[in-house]
């Protein structure tokens, strides 16, 4: 006879565990007047994303500035402590 085992791979998620690591980022009330970061890590497809939210975005804001950044897979900590000091806010996205 023979014996198959069968496993989960699936891993626990934030979600899953009682205690959360951290608290969610605060959110603005509005975007109007605000420096929109768009970040990308240069996966195909997410550069279309970004540049379609940050058209809606001035569409929808009154004197929203958006700036896209094109980062890497991880993205540069240089790049991103750039962004930080320049916007309000961030969008990211990747792709495929």
């Amino acid at each position: 006879m023979t014996t198959l085992e069968v496993l989960n791979p699936v891993a626990k998620t934030h979600a899953d565990q009682k205690a959360r690591p951290f608290e969610p980022a605060k959110r603005p009330t509005t975007l109007d007047d605000l420096t929109v970061g768009l970040i990308w890590n240069s996966k195909r497809g997410g550069e279309l994303a970004l540049d379609h939210a940050g058209r809606l975005l001035k569409r929808r804001y009154r004197n929203v500035r958006v700036v896209r950044y094109d980062g890497s897979m991880p993205c540069d900590k240089d790049l991103l402590e750039r962004a930080q000091k320049e916007c309000d806010v961030f969008v990211g996205s990747t792709g495929d």
